[in-house]
C-alpha cells in the first residue's frame, strides 16, 4: 500500500490541469496514489488525465456530477495511503512539499491534520501565512479557518476510524467546518514555509461563491462562539464578522464597541477555558492590532487608545510594526 493517497478532484480544469498534475508526479517524495477523480468534466480534463502514463495515477470517473464535497468524501473512502494529502486542479504543489509533510507527520504522531503557507499567484499575489502551533490554530478557529485545505495533509485514520466527513451542509466553508469539529479529537499544525502556490482567478469558488462561503463561514462562527457560553444577538454578529476585514466597518465607535466584544471573548474564555489562555489572549490581541491599524483614519488618537487598552499587554509590537504604524498615523494626521 502507498503511504500517501494525494486526493484530486476534477470538474473542467483543463485550463491548468497539466501544471497540478505535472507539481505533484514531480514530488521529491515517490511513494504515494495519485487519485484523481474526475466529476463529470465536459471539457478535455479526463482526456488530459489519461495521456500520462504513470502508474500512481489512479483515475475514477463519477457517473453523474457529485460535486466537490459528495467526490472529496468518496476520495477518503476510496484511498489506501496512510496518509491523504489533498490538491486541488488547479494549483501547484513545490517539490518537497509532501517530503516535508510526511516527514513532519512521522516525527509528530499526535498531530492529526498539518497544512503550509501559501503564496497566491494569478489575479492577485501574496503570501499566506498560518499560526504554526497546534493551540494558535486551534483558538484561530473562532475566526475564520486556519489551514489552506488544498495545501493539508491528514492521518487517513483520523477519518476512516470514526466515520469523518465533510458536511455536504457546509457548502464552500466545508474545511473550515470539518477543522472546527474534529478540533477536539486531535491536533493540528502548519509548517512555516511555501509548499504551494494557490492560483487566484475569477472562477475560484471564494470568488464565485462569496455570498454562500460567508453565510456557512458565519455559521461556523456563530458555533464556536456557542462553545464558549455566548449567545451574541445581531450586532455583536456583525462585530465578529468585520474582524475579519476590519477596514471595510469604519464608523467612529467602531474601535470601542470592538475592544468591549474582544474583551467579552476573552472573558468567557478565562471562564470556560475552551481554548488555551495564552493562545487565544495572543490572538484577540493581534485582532485588536489589525483593527488599530485599520482604522487610524478615523481617529488621530488610535495609537494611544492602542497602548492603553488591557488588550495591548499581549501584543508583540516590534520595532518596525511599531514605525509602520505611527508613519501612516503620522500621514493621515497631515492629510485632515
Amino acid at each position: 500500500m502507498p503511504k500517501v493517497t494525494v486526493l484530486m478532484p476534477v470538474y473542467n480544469a483543463a485550463k491548468y490541469l497539466h501544471e497540478a498534475i505535472d507539481s505533484i508526479l514531480n514530488q521529491s517524495f515517490r511513494d504515494f496514489e495519485f487519485l484523481i477523480i474526475d466529476d463529470g468534466s465536459t471539457d478535455n480534463s479526463r482526456k488530459i488525465i489519461e495521456s500520462y502514463n504513470d502508474p500512481r495515477i489512479r483515475l475514477i470517473i463519477n457517473d453523474t456530477n457529485l460535486r466537490l464535497i459528495a467526490t472529496l468524501n468518496k476520495g477518503i473512502d476510496l484511498a489506501r495511503g496512510e496518509y491523504i494529502a489533498r490538491m486541488d486542479a488547479d494549483d501547484i504543489s513545490l517539490p518537497k512539499r509532501i517530503e516535508k509533510q510526511v516527514d513532519f507527520m512521522d516525527k509528530n504522531p499526535k498531530i492529526g491534520a498539518c497544512g503550509t503557507w501559501v503564496k497566491t499567484f494569478g489575479e492577485s499575489t501574496g503570501v499566506n501565512k498560518y499560526y504554526t502551533k497546534s493551540d494558535d490554530i486551534k483558538a484561530g478557529f473562532l475566526f475564520n479557518t486556519q489551514m489552506a485545505h488544498p495545501s493539508v495533509i491528514f492521518r487517513a485514520s483520523l477519518f476512516k476510524e470514526r466515520g469523518l466527513c465533510f458536511d455536504p451542509n457546509f457548502i464552500h466553508a466545508e474545511d473550515y467546518e470539518l477543522w472546527t469539529r474534529i478540533a477536539p479529537l486531535t491536533e493540528f499544525a502548519n509548517l512555516n514555509k511555501i509548499l504551494l502556490y494557490y492560483r487566484i482567478t475569477k472562477n475560484n469558488i471564494s470568488n464565485q461563491y462569496a455570498k454562500t462561503q460567508r453565510t456557512n463561514a458565519s455559521l461556523i462562527q456563530e458555533r464556536e462562539l456557542k462553545k464558549l457560553g455566548l449567545r451574541p444577538g445581531k450586532e455583536e454578529l456583525l462585530l465578529h464578522r468585520a474582524l475579519l476585514k476590519p477596514s471595510d466597518y469604519t464608523t467612529q465607535n467602531y474601535l470601542a464597541e470592538i475592544e468591549k466584544w474582544l474583551l467579552k471573548l476573552s472573558k468567557a474564555n478565562h471562564k470556560i477555558k475552551i481554548y488555551n489562555i495564552e493562545s487565544f489572549d495572543k490572538i484577540i490581541s493581534n485582532r485588536w492590532l489589525e483593527v488599530c491599524y485599520a482604522n487610524i483614519a478615523l481617529n488621530q488618537n488610535t495609537w494611544k487608545i492602542l497602548q492603553q487598552s488591557p488588550l495591548s499587554k499581549n501584543i508583540e509590537l516590534g520595532k518596525r510594526k511599531i514605525l509602520k504604524f505611527m508613519v501612516k498615523n503620522i500621514f493621515n494626521s497631515l492629510c485632515k
